[in-house]
């Protein structure tokens, strides 16, 4: 058989096509199958009693369907959470310096490095920028308290106290 045939009597080429479908198909379920099944969603429901702004943050959303949940990154803070007046601080917070080494704990920066968004941010002073100016802001929009970051200590306590007698939620008691 000659190759001068006209192209509608040349034997087609699917086999070779469905072959490297095959492949393709098969790399992909092993690299499924090499990073095991997906996580489990973090159960962050107890936090969003309080917090339920960050419920939608697309930081902690996607964090959360990692299995990555808020106490991995603020511990368990378990006196915050039960202190219904807020002056218990998280048993972690972070100021400004140290958000960026926290995030890389679990996000290298030898990994970030191969991004060009990541470079600005990997080559300026550590503390001048924070990933969470990209990547979510992360912050309470109104806040009736403010601690020192660094020691947790109170620094203003605005607003109603719920646990107080002399508080509207005090008072019903």
């Amino acid at each position: 058989m000659t190759w001068d045939a006209p192209s509608a009597n040349r034997p087609r080429s699917r086999p070779r096509n469905r072959n490297r479908l095959f492949l393709a198909v098969l790399a992909l379920a092993a690299g499924c199958l090499l990073r095991g099944p997906a996580p489990k969603p973090a159960d962050n429901s107890y936090c969003y009693v309080c917090h339920i702004n960050y419920k939608g943050e697309k930081l902690t959303r996607s964090h959360e369907l990692a299995g990555i949940g808020c106490e991995k990154c603020h511990g368990e803070s378990d006196r915050h959470s039960a202190d219904e007046d807020g002056l218990t601080p998280p048993e972690v917070m972070y100021p400004k310096a140290r958000i960026a080494p926290a995030c890389m704990a679990c996000h290298p920066g030898s990994r970030l490095a191969n991004e060009k968004a990541h470079t600005p941010m990997l080559a300026e002073a550590a503390g001048s920028a924070a990933c969470t100016e990209c990547h979510g802001k992360h912050r309470l929009a109104v806040r009736t308290r403010r601690w020192d970051k660094a020691t947790g200590k109170l620094l203003a306590a605005e607003g109603v106290r719920m646990m107080q007698e002399n508080s509207p939620a005090g008072s019903a008691r």
